[in-house]
């Protein structure tokens, strides 16, 4: 299976998992992880089943969403045998949880749910040194036509004026630095491909090894 370009490929059955499939496996070779958090994670069947495969012992997943028909979706795959979904704001629950993860996965769309806005509230999740995964969207189609609010969000979070097509390093090295200002010590950070635009790599995962 290699990357999907998603302007050929429209179904929205096709298996999209190439990228995260290579993460997941990436964090299995290194030590893996045992507590998992899964933030906006839909209904589950795009990623959040590929969570329970990141160590060779079955990991505990915590599964988070807002929408109340993609988590009872959700909560149908995961959550009927133990107390591991929950229909809430990410944001919120985060913010009132005394738990503690050593991987968070970001499946963060575009728009509204970037990852910025969750960067402030990792510190007090992580337990002991811990992996934190989510997207990096390098070269948004539609030129921002349909909201102008996501990218002045993103030039003030990156620090440059035009995010329409941007060197993948210098964004997670502009997100290196907000991670720092947080509190937050990246031993290093990585891009694995995710998906392709019209023959373009448009989508990144970026890893975080976390102190």
């Amino acid at each position: 299976m290699a990357l999907v370009d998603i302007a050929k490929n429209t179904d929205y059955n096709i298996d999209r998992t190439h990228g995260t499939k290579e993460v997941i496996q990436y964090i299995k070779e290194n030590d893996g992880a045992s507590n998992v958090l899964d933030i906006f994670a839909g209904d589950g069947s795009f990623c959040s089943w590929l969570l329970y495969r990141v160590s060779d012992k079955l990991p505990n997943v915590t599964h988070l969403e807002w929408d109340k028909d993609k988590f009872s979706s959700l909560n149908e795959r995961f959550g009927r045998h133990r107390n591991s979904c929950f229909n809430c704001d990410s944001y919120e629950w985060i913010r009132n949880t005394s738990k503690q993860y050593d991987f968070i996965f970001c499946d963060n769309g575009m728009g509204d749910n970037e990852y910025f806005d969750i960067i402030p509230l990792v510190k007090p999740l992580i337990k002991g040194p811990a992996w934190f995964v989510h997207n990096i969207n390098v070269r948004p189609y539609g030129n921002f036509l349909t909201n102008k609010t996501w990218q002045q969000h993103r030039s003030h979070f990156y620090g440059v004026e035009d995010t329409q097509d941007c060197e993948p390093m210098d964004l997670l090295d502009a997100t290196s630095i907000k991670l720092q200002k947080h509190g937050i010590v990246p031993e290093y950070g990585r891009l694995f491909p995710r998906e392709i635009y019209e023959g373009h790599i448009y989508l990144y995962h970026a890893l975080w090894k976390i102190k």
